[in-house]
């Protein structure tokens, strides 16, 4: 029975964390969450906890097919613009159901965003009539975790707050300063629309690998405040905490893919973390444009 229990959390753990899954297989990624979760339980379970998962699976079934799902809180979003897609959904005590955030992948061409459905299709060596999905080398991939916003939940905090409800208004996320000192910024030549940020004194002299590039011409809704790209190197060449200004203004990853991510990311009814790699920096202001329109386009509101 342990090793059975072992199996299902393991195999849910690696289904859920593949990277998402197909539109059409929502109800296949339920039955499997369900299953997984049942073989997860302690062997003594709070009965409450039983009875939210009953609903919870009910809810999922109940939207598993559409080509839109409600949003908890008002509004919903089309699926059918998402080829992978693993939703977060939820049920309130109301009997409210639906999604409270999602992960899907999506292709910065150069020119658009795309999904996985654009993938070009090429002969499969040694098999006849058998053709596999290889991406172009040109292409970057941008995995989307997002949380959607809950529009009756703001709009009744607003009107009356309350602490047991409401997000705390003074817990904001740390931003990084709308401006700089001239001085101690750097432009990489290789990275078009990024800065660099030198430390202003000693004690803000960065101890992580992470190389931190500011988006200064792709603001945050504030219009002022760039947004973060956070980048982790694992070579001794790449320690720009080590580097001097010049050095950070000739950087260039090459084809070297090192993972990077921008939090608090944007759209429409709702905020991100966008993964992706340093072979994106090169363009990556035009590509999260187009995903910040891409994915607020998903989203329909109500009146």
């Amino acid at each position: 029975m342990g090793s059975m229990m072992i199996t299902r959390c393991s195999l849910v753990r690696k289904f859920s964390s593949a990277g998402g899954v197909a539109r059409k297989s929502l109800w296949m990624f339920a039955a499997l969450l369900i299953w997984g979760l049942n073989g997860c339980k302690p062997a003594f379970e709070d009965p409450g906890l039983v009875e939210y998962r009953e609903r919870l699976k009910a809810c999922v079934d109940s939207v598993a097919g559409n080509r839109r799902v409600h949003i908890i809180g008002g509004g919903e979003i089309d699926i059918s613009r998402f080829d992978f897609y693993v939703p977060h959904m939820s049920v309130k005590d109301d009997g409210e159901c639906g999604a409270v955030g999602f992960e899907a992948e999506f292709y910065w061409t150069g020119k658009k965003i795309v999904t996985q459905a654009a993938v070009p299709r090429v002969d499969l060596p040694g098999y006849s009539n058998l053709k596999v999905r290889e991406v172009p080398p040109e292409w970057r991939l941008l995995r989307v975790a997002a949380r959607l916003g809950n529009r009756k939940l703001g709009q009744q905090c607003k009107a009356h707050f309350d602490p047991n409800k409401c997000p705390d208004p003074n817990e904001k996320p740390l931003l990084p300063s709308p401006t700089w000192p001239e001085h101690l910024t750097v432009r990489p030549k290789a990275y078009p629309g990024l800065e660099m940020r030198l430390p202003r004194s000693p004690s803000e002299v960065s101890r992580s690998s992470s190389a931190g590039f500011f988006t200064t011409d792709f603001p945050r809704r504030d219009g002022i405040t760039p947004h973060v790209i956070s980048c982790w190197s694992h070579e001794e060449l790449y320690e720009v905490n080590l580097m001097t200004p010049t050095q950070l203004e000739q950087i260039d990853f090459g084809n070297r893919t090192f993972p990077c991510d921008i939090n608090h990311f944007s759209f429409k009814g709702g905020a991100a973390r966008i993964s992706t790699g340093t072979e994106a920096l090169r363009d990556i202001v035009p590509a999260l444009r187009a995903l910040q329109q891409y994915l607020s386009d998903s989203i329909i509101k109500e009146d």
